[in-house]
């Protein structure tokens, strides 16, 4: 707050400054001071001279009417100078402290004796208090927060209320302040990136919080990227290597106390500064308590963030240990290679790889091996002849069902692409063109030729068939075989956002921006490129798949496992929030094949690929199950598309396989080959025919260099 001269006051000397700022600003714009000192316990870290100074400087502010300087000088005052600056300064005063920490209060109660008087100790909240801690600072608007005011709605307070309540034994249901203040942070955080793309968002919705499994992780990692870069991996090694303590060989870790002045030696042993403790102190990482002998001691903040420490550091023991065996390996091929071992050297070699495989499994072993000597930009497949004997007898099947389009009412024009972009390239398909043109036939007479789409039910223009569609053409090269431009149909579908709806709803009924046909259109319209002449048609499809990307990467739902949800998640519309393995397979699938992916969206995915998933049978499958509602919010339409879990998962894997690192590649082939040990030809031939497309597709995608599906 700015002060300017003020003729009365500025004629003495104050030996303490802070009844002086006050009383001018009180002077020039009269009002109530309250002062909030936060995390109080801080202050005692300081030398005793300042702390010294500190609390005669307060006395004065809140119990002197006017200083002594002033007393001493009264005679060349006038009686209306004397009565302004006499009128008291109403100030309060409001200390924030850690319960046990309390008792150092007492070092200031000489001079400020009322200091303690009304006391207050905060504990866990209710739900309700806890539900006004989430809402109300939220909707505080100030020039001075990075974001705008924003509110939760009821669905995503509930999420967040029923995580984190718990209660005791016989007591009433309560939760910790501090789990709101990291899940409020990281929400915040979110409205201030979409700010950052020009989007302005004013309620946060259960899409919008961050994923509760991994909720302090990614608050930890918050934190550390407040760092400096270069400091960065130092202060992780410290908290990893000094900061915590494996319990007894137990696999169990605790958080503890260091003297401030070993850690200030191990600062030397890691070249890093001794600023890097108050780094992590600010940024909530660390605490600092003062130590029986009179100095100080540091541990690690709270319980929360011990657990993600020690997921970081498994995880670089890990990628140690399996860089170690890589080069052991090598160093094995080298010694044969160049038979300069000897038996006794064999002998050591063979014990160490015998004590790696008591460590690890043989499939760590082999992938480990192969991703050390190939350079395979795609997964390695441990068992090819399986997968091949797989593929060859879907492709048997899926050529049946092909050999029937347009033969047979019982496949419509959606699964018959389906069937023909599973098929393109094989060796052999349709040499003469005659399925080509049995397919050809039966789009062109489905057509519905007063939107220039196609429709799976009879009355709506279906964006998802038209897509698959529109796409398989464009592989094919029949484009431009129709009486009218079905690319031009999707174009005039795109809506403001840069998304596509499943379906045109009549106007009465709800529409809602798709994942799945937005991911769907894009393939469509980049597939039809290479068959559109027209360079000003061309232009405007660019200028649709930019937007259509755009949405894509705006409305990713965790960006942390690169993971999209079936609908855009906004305004607390929706009813299905969960996200979709499947939606996101696709969609991380189209953002490559675009060339508008990137490195970290692809790490990402293959960090998040979970054993659990590739054990699920292959014709597991997701449905969206989403109610379409009129004005009156009754449902009118619902959307029961399904969506297989495993062949996009696949998909997406080897398109983001090349940007992993070892420990990334090695995870994504472990859990690969998971998938490979689990198929079953006889029980995939008994699925449904689009089903058995969709798998062939992810099949022949990991296994022929030559099928690049698009």
């Amino acid at each position: 707050m700015p002060e300017h001269p003020h003729p009365v006051l500025d004629r003495f000397v104050y030996p303490y400054r802070l009844w002086h700022h006050f009383k001018k600003i009180q002077l020039t714009q009269p009002r109530k001071f309250l002062l909030i000192f936060d995390q109080f316990e801080e202050f005692f870290n300081n030398p005793p001279s300042v702390q010294e100074r500190f609390k005669k400087e307060l006395a004065e502010l809140l119990y002197t009417t006017v200083p002594n300087v002033i007393r001493e000088h009264i005679d060349q005052l006038t009686h209306e100078e004397y009565d302004i600056l006499s009128e008291p300064v109403d100030v309060h005063v409001l200390f924030s402290i850690r319960s046990d920490r309390l008792s150092s209060m007492h070092s200031l109660t000489d001079v400020l004796p009322h200091l303690l008087k009304n006391r207050f100790e905060i504990r866990s909240l209710s739900v309700e208090q806890a539900r006004q801690a989430i809402i109300k600072p939220a909707a505080i608007e100030s020039p001075a927060f990075a974001t705008h005011s924003f509110t939760y709605d009821e669905e995503a307070l509930q999420a967040i209320l029923s995580q984190f309540s718990s209660a005791a034994d016989g007591q009433e249901v309560s939760v910790e302040p501090f789990h709101l203040q990291i899940i409020c942070q990281a929400c915040e955080v979110k409205i201030e990136q979409k700010l950052l793309h020009h989007e302005k968002d004013l309620e946060v919705n259960r899409s919008d919080l961050p994923s509760f499994d991994n909720l302090y992780g990614d608050y930890y990692k918050r934190q550390i990227e407040k760092l400096p870069l270069h400091l960065r991996d130092k202060a992780q090694q410290l908290l990893e290597n000094n900061l915590i303590h494996e319990v007894g060989g137990s696999n169990e870790y605790r958080r503890i106390p260091v003297d401030k002045d070993v850690l200030l030696s191990e600062l030397v042993n890691i070249s890093a500064p001794p600023e890097i403790l108050d780094m992590l102190e600010q940024a909530f990482l660390i605490r600092r308590e003062q130590n029986s002998v009179g100095g100080y001691s540091y541990e690690i903040a709270h319980d929360t963030i011990l657990d993600p420490i020690v997921n970081i550091k498994k995880q670089k023991q890990q990628r140690d240990n399996e860089r170690k065996m890589a080069q052991l390996i090598m160093e094995k091929r080298r010694i044969e290679r160049e038979r300069i071992y000897g038996r006794t050297t064999l002998a050591l070699l063979v014990v160490l790889l015998l004590s790696l495989l008591a460590y690890f499994n043989w499939e760590t072993l082999y992938f480990s091996y192969r991703i050390a000597v190939d350079e395979d930009t795609k997964p390695i497949i441990r068992k090819p002849e399986k997968l091949a004997f797989i593929a060859d007898k879907l492709k048997d099947e899926v050529m049946k069902s092909a050999r029937q389009i347009n033969l047979t009412n019982d496949i419509n024009s959606w699964e018959a692409s389906q069937l023909m972009a599973a098929l393109y390239g094989v060796d052999g398909f349709d040499g003469n063109g005659i399925i080509k043109k049995q397919y050809l036939n039966q789009a062109q007479k489905t057509l519905n030729k007063n939107s220039c789409c196609w429709r799976e039910m009879v009355d709506i223009d279906d964006i998802r068939a038209t897509s698959w569609i529109i796409s398989t053409n464009g592989i094919l090269g029949l484009t431009n075989r129709f009486s009218c431009s079905t690319v031009h149909f999707l174009l005039t579908q795109q809506d403001s956002s840069g998304a596509w709806p499943m379906f045109i709803l009549p106007p009465a009924v709800k529409n809602y921006s798709a994942t799945y046909a937005t991911a769907h259109a894009l393939r469509a319209l980049y597939n039809s490129l290479p068959n559109i002449k027209d360079s000003s048609f061309a232009r405007q499809i660019h200028s649709a798949i930019g937007r259509g990307v755009q949405w894509l990467q705006l409305t990713i739902a965790d960006k942390h496992s690169s993971r999209w949800s079936d609908y855009e998640q906004k305004e607390g519309e929706y009813e299905s929030l969960a996200v979709s393995k499947s939606l996101s397979g696709l969609t991380l699938h189209t953002l490559n094949i675009l060339s508008r992916s990137n490195d970290t969206l692809n790490r990402n995915w293959l960090k998040s690929l979970e054993t659990a998933d590739a054990s699920v049978d292959i014709n597991l499958r997701e449905r969206s199950d989403k109610g379409f509602k009129t004005e009156n919010t009754a449902v009118a339409f619902t959307d029961a598309t399904r969506h297989l879990v495993i062949p996009w998962q696949l998909i997406a894997t080897a398109d983001a396989y090349n940007s992993g690192s070892f420990s990334e590649k090695l995870k994504a082939n472990k859990w690969i080959d998971v998938v490979v040990e689990n198929l079953d030809a006889d029980k995939i031939a008994k699925t449904d025919r689009f089903a058995k497309a969709e798998v062939l597709i992810a099949l022949r995608y990991l296994l022929e260099e030559q099928y690049h599906f698009k």
